[in-house]
């Protein structure tokens, strides 16, 4: 008997109508590093993530909520929420019944496994006290030890999958940005904070002296996948005695009424 294949939804914040080269280039690197017996799907959201800040990322977030349980209605094992920032993670967790794994959790708690001291890079300055409240949320501060900052919008780092200057210049300067972290703070492992930068350089070599380069949405892959078989293991994708404390029905339906309503 065949066994059918565990399905997960890569859930992005990017706008499947604009940021098309990004997500055709994903759809493709997730198929090649897909572990056996797993398929991945990429759906976006409407507009993307490109206004940087809170309130965005806050909407971004109530609207993968939205997502994550339309995928749990259709069959999905697990979603992957492909944003570093893991807008509404919690909040996710607390509506369905599957994992949820959030890319920037994920890919910081497996790069602790690589090194002592953890660099991220991160798009731009926006989002330093973000990254810097989510490293104390999930109790790395002693672990996850320097962010740092490009200058760079998401549309920007889409544009360069077609422009090998324009990914040599973001490639550079994110060198030169982990070199710094690797003199001053002392990190052995440094990685993009989000997916963009991680695509762009896929392919590529990446060298940092003194510290190993790694892929967050590799690492963020491979927690979905063992997320999927834990789950199945236990019962359960989570705890629902506190922090993941199961919803009601009623409250879920009130947020997808929400959001319905808005458009």
């Amino acid at each position: 008997m065949n066994t059918p294949p565990t399905r997960i939804l890569y859930q992005s914040f990017t706008d499947p109508a604009v940021h098309q080269p990004y997500l055709k280039r994903l759809e493709a690197y997730l198929a090649e590093i897909a572990a056996p017996g797993v398929v991945y799907e990429v759906r976006g959201i409407s507009p993307a993530d490109t206004q940087l800040g809170r309130l965005s990322e806050l909407r971004c977030g109530v609207q993968s909520v939205e997502g994550i349980v339309a995928a749990e209605a259709e069959g999905f094992d697990a979603v992957l929420v492909g944003h570093f920032q893991d807008a509404c993670l919690y909040e996710a967790r607390t509506a369905v019944d599957i994992p949820v794994i959030g890319h920037g959790e994920a890919s910081m708690l497996q790069a602790c496994m690589l090194g002592g001291r953890i660099g991220l890079v991160t798009l731009d300055p926006v989002y330093l006290p973000w990254h810097r409240e989510q490293i104390a949320r999930y109790g790395l501060s002693s672990r996850v030890v320097d962010v740092r900052a490009f200058r760079l919008t998401p549309d920007q780092a889409v544009s360069a999958y077609d422009d090998e200057s324009a990914y040599q210049s973001i490639k550079d300067t994110f060198v030169s940005l982990a070199s710094t972290m690797v003199q001053e703070s002392g990190v052995d492992v440094v990685m993009s904070a989000g997916g963009l930068f991680a695509l762009l350089s896929a392919d590529d070599h990446v060298e940092v002296p003194g510290a190993l380069v790694a892929n967050p949405t590799l690492l963020a892959v491979r927690q979905a996948e063992a997320s999927v078989a834990i789950s199945r293991a236990m019962g359960t994708p989570v705890s629902r005695g506190g922090t993941f404390a199961r919803a009601t029905q009623q409250a879920v339906d009130e947020l997808l009424t929400l959001v319905k309503g808005t458009r």
